[in-house]
């Protein structure tokens, strides 16, 4: 098993994940960041709209970057 940790970037604000989680495969921890993602862009928080979730190794290294859903456009 290796340490996974999510971090959540957003437009003015960033979440560091310092206690992380356990996953056998890397492809485990890719579908996580995956949902969060997801429910970070259903949850309706404007805080994270376009940004990611960073999924990094215990060794601090940045291993892959899923998108937040796009801002939404209002029309005028």
């Amino acid at each position: 098993m290796k340490k996974y940790f999510f971090d959540r970037i957003g437009q003015g604000c960033s979440e560091y994940d310092f206690r992380g989680r356990d996953f056998a495969e890397p492809a485990k921890a890719f579908q996580l960041a995956q949902m969060l993602a997801l429910d970070l862009e259903v949850s309706g928080g404007d805080e994270f709209a376009g940004g990611s979730v960073n999924v990094r190794n215990a060794d601090g290294h940045k291993l892959f970057t899923v998108r937040i859903g796009e801002p939404e456009l209002v029309a005028a």
